[in-house]
């Protein structure tokens, strides 16, 4: 991070923290009694925990507080009226003058040295308890709920400030970070006055909720004057100022009192801005339907705001509004306000902008959900008067029954998945048996057109995996074989990103399309070894036997040979893999066959053979060992001037040892020039897992061994 925006950090961070110490600086300097109270069901004030120990007279939780007095004043009635968390929810600005008063008056009893509380205990007795007041307030006795307005609202300033630092050129994140302020100075306000043991001075009460209120609408200010700006600007700069000139006459207005109800006044421009920023919202997701990466920013963005914003609007303001009591408390909803800055928090730093889209359905349809369960169960209460616990279940089983049907068929409808059984795999299969480049790379483009509909195809460097880029503007597919490496842009014809998805789906082709063509090839290559096996065969087996009736001068013997040749031709096509042939039975027939073609041309054949004569070897093994004897002794009578053929075939457990030597003229093995007889030779053994040796001193000699083991001939 550059030093200037490091510096401007540290100094935000010095802000907030002197922030939250002077809300608890202000928090503690209250005169404190000790006791935690909350109000009864009849109205009345119950004491639920002591935090003090030190009380001259017995003191239990539970026990009603009726008065507090001492002995210049003489004493004022405890109700639930006393304690309200929010005073800006009385409904009259007569009720909250009453209601400032009355904590005046509160906070000057407790100001003195020692005061007295009637109580009554559960009962019924009547007594007045005599308490010392302490003249500054624990930090550890401040319940929860002002931490978590503290949290709030440094929370808020810090992220804001944070966005705004990182991006100072751009008018979005300034006001972004002006909310942040708005909403620091109404959750500090509110923690300090919304958790008073019992009472504060009129003015302090008077300024913090004044701070609150500002702090309140300045925080919807904020954030209409940002969706003016983000990600389109829609606003001028002077229609900016008027939103900011109007907040502060509603402002003055509501302090001065100027409305005839109190809430009216302060929650009625909460809910005209609440109703401004999701007008702006919509207004920015049609303007950035072209833009994917602004949408889903703006997607997952007002999601937060809306999330944060609506349970203040609707758990608060409408209830207030229509005549109905708060339904969750001040503390409750500014914890829920700072989903707007933890949102966007997550949405830059953990969650890839590209799933924002995913992630902002699935959270928006849950929290609608929420909305509309507890909509139904306050229509259900205070309209229907129906009694909570029916009402409740009334609620759930309507929206288990008819909302979350309607959002899982939405939810499928815009998370569809590719069916690869029924529409792609057919696809699949005819681009892996297309054999001509050009159209193979076509189909395979044409399919992916069709699955995401993206703006352009491209190729690129070679991938090895699907991967995202450019957050998600553009993923790019592995290729194999004569498919390249592509590069998709934009998805939906550009109204979207490409999401992880998207991802896991594309895998999902390249890896059935790589079997299939590799499935495409194995099949290929083996129909081109087949091919190459028949030829070899026709040259070995049938050119010998031909060769062989070629010179056999006898005619009925030129038949038999005839014959012979069709069996090893039909054996050569079929390719038959019996179930065993006795070793010394093929080598009989091969060494009858070999001396007659010898014998026709005035080569003596010595023969020497070794070994278990109950030995079998499969059909291929015996076929290749015919084949190669075959191809010796053709290359003995057409090329080595010979006049002796020794062929030495040696049993062993593991094996066979085959040694063909003449005494013709060899070869020169320093450059041996091997026809296509020896080469197939070669094909042969070491298709068997054998090994071959040839030498051309003094003759031609041909060392081979053939394994019997499984893979090796047997």
């Amino acid at each position: 991070m550059r030093t200037p925006a490091f510096l401007m950090l540290v100094v935000l961070l010095g802000l907030s923290t002197l922030a939250a110490a002077g809300a608890l600086f202000v928090a503690v300097n209250q005169p404190w009694l000790g006791i935690v109270l909350i109000p009864g069901d009849d109205g009345s004030v119950v004491i639920s925990k002591l935090q003090r120990i030190d009380f001259e007279q017995n003191l239990s939780a539970g026990e009603r507080l009726d008065a507090i007095g001492s002995k210049i004043d003489d004493g004022i009635a405890i109700s639930a009226f006393d304690i309200v968390e929010d005073p800006d929810t009385l409904d009259s600005q007569d009720t909250l003058n009453a209601f400032r008063a009355r904590q005046s008056a509160l906070s000057n009893i407790k100001d003195q040295n020692r005061v007295w509380l009637d109580v009554t205990s559960a009962s019924g007795n009547v007594q007045r308890i005599h308490i010392a007041p302490f003249s500054a307030r624990p930090a550890w006795s401040l319940p929860f709920e002002f931490w978590l307005q503290l949290l709030v609202g440094c929370c808020g300033m810090v992220l804001g400030g944070w966005v705004w630092i990182l991006r100072q050129r751009e008018a979005g994140p300034f006001y972004l970070f002006i909310s942040g302020v708005g909403l620091m100075a109404a959750a500090l306000s509110a923690a300090i006055y919304g958790t008073r043991e019992l009472s504060m001075p009129k003015e302090l009460l008077t300024v913090l909720s004044g701070i609150n209120y500002a702090g309140t609408v300045s925080f919807g200010a904020a954030i209409i004057c940002l969706l003016a700006v983000y990600p389109k600007r829609i606003a001028s700069d002077r229609q900016l100022i008027t939103v900011w000139i109007a907040t502060a006459l509603a402002t003055g207005a509501s302090i001065g009192q100027v409305p005839f109800s109190q809430y009216f006044g302060v929650y009625t421009v909460i809910v005209v801005q609440f109703v401004a920023i999701g007008a702006l919202i919509v207004v920015q997701l049609h303007l950035s339907k072209r833009n994917p990466v602004a949408r889903a920013a703006l997607g997952w963005f007002g999601l937060s705001i809306l999330a944060g914003t609506s349970v203040f609007v609707f758990a608060i303001a409408t209830p207030l509004l229509i005549g109905l009591e708060p339904q969750v408390s001040q503390a409750s909803a500014f914890g829920v306000i700072l989903l707007i800055y933890v949102g966007l928090a997550l949405g830059v730093a953990r969650y890839r902008l590209f799933d924002l889209g995913t992630w902002a359905f699935r959270l928006g349809s849950y929290f609608i959900g929420a909305i509309l369960l507890v909509g139904l169960d306050a229509f259900l209460i205070y309209g229907v008067a129906v009694e909570r616990v029916p009402a409740f279940g009334i609620a759930l089983l309507i929206v288990g029954l008819v909302y979350l049907p309607i959002r899982n068929a939405i939810g499928a409808r815009l998370n569809q998945t590719l069916n690869l059984t029924k529409q792609i795999f057919p696809q699949l299969v005819e681009i892996a048996l297309e054999r001509t480049p050009e159209r193979q790379i076509a189909q395979w483009q044409a399919l992916l057109t069709e699955s995401f509909n993206p703006l352009t195809i491209e190729t690129t460097p070679t991938v090895s995996k699907a991967t995202l880029i450019e957050n998600g503007q553009s993923l790019l597919i592995p290729g194999h074989l004569n498919l390249p490496s592509l590069r998709l842009q934009f998805a939906n014809g550009g109204r979207r990103l490409f999401s992880q998805r998207d991802v896991d789906q594309v895998q999902n082709l390249v890896d059935l399309i790589t079997h299939a063509l590799d499935s495409s090839d194995a099949r290929e290559q083996g129909i081109r070894q087949e091919r190459t096996r028949i030829a070899r065969d026709l040259h070995d087996n049938i050119g010998a036997q031909l060769l062989r009736t070629l010179h056999t001068p006898d005619l009925q013997r030129k038949d038999t040979v005839i014959s012979e040749t069709l069996a090893d031709l039909r054996d050569i096509i079929s390719n038959a893999q019996g179930n065993g042939m006795a070793l010394d039975e093929v080598l009989a027939e091969l060494r009858y066959e070999t001396n007659e073609r010898l014998a026709l041309v005035g080569v003596h054949l010595h023969w020497h053979y070794s070994g278990n004569a109950q030995v079998s070897i499969s059909a291929r093994l015996a076929h290749t060992l015919r084949s190669v004897v075959r191809e010796c002794a053709s290359n003995t009578i057409r090329h080595a001037h010979a006049t002796e053929l020794s062929i030495k075939i040696n049993q062993i457990n593991e094996g066979i040892d085959l040694t063909v030597s003449d005494n013709g003229k060899g070869f020169d093995e320093a450059s041996p020039k091997l026809g296509r007889g020896l080469n197939n030779i070669y094909s042969r053994i070491l298709g068997e897992g054998g090994s071959l040796s040839i030498k051309g001193t003094e003759g031609t000699r041909i060392d081979a061994h053939f394994p019997l083991v499984e893979g090796g001939g047997v």
